[in-house]
């Protein structure tokens, strides 16, 4: 039978055994929220590149753009007064009306609306500052 305890334990393990792939492939692997009856259990399951590659970066520039950013926003961290510090980690462009997603230190994940970025953060000439920083420190 499915209970939550038995998930918890279900859950563990899967994560101690994908811990090494995670290692190996240089990715990492979250999983979503857990649907469940006495029968059976799901969840789906998330695939991160960590590789800093051009091309995966551009992914992130072009949903930054589409929200109406001038510039990747994915990393870019601001204070909130209701999560504290948090870190810009995805964007879900079809999530209209919450499509940025942050985690504090902590490690739980918020969402926000882009106005509440763009507040947080301090606008537009903030966020192409801060990048431009960025680009100049990674030569």
């Amino acid at each position: 039978m499915i209970n939550p305890t038995k998930i918890s334990q279900v859950q563990d393990k899967i994560k101690k055994a994908l811990e090494q792939i995670e290692k190996e492939e240089n990715i990492k692997i979250t999983f979503g929220d857990i649907k469940y009856n006495a029968a059976f259990y799901q969840s789906p399951m998330k695939v991160i590149t960590l590789d800093k590659m051009e091309k995966v970066s551009d992914v992130y520039t072009q949903l930054s753009k589409k929200l109406g950013f001038t510039q990747n926003i994915i990393g870019m961290s601001f204070h909130s007064p209701v999560s504290g510090s948090v870190t810009i980690t995805d964007i879900k462009p079809r999530n209209r009306k919450y499509p940025v997603i942050g985690e504090n230190d902590k490690g739980k994940s918020y969402k926000f609306t882009i106005f509440q970025v763009k507040h947080y953060i301090g606008g537009d000439k903030i966020i192409n500052r801060n990048a431009n920083l960025d680009k100049l420190l990674e030569d």
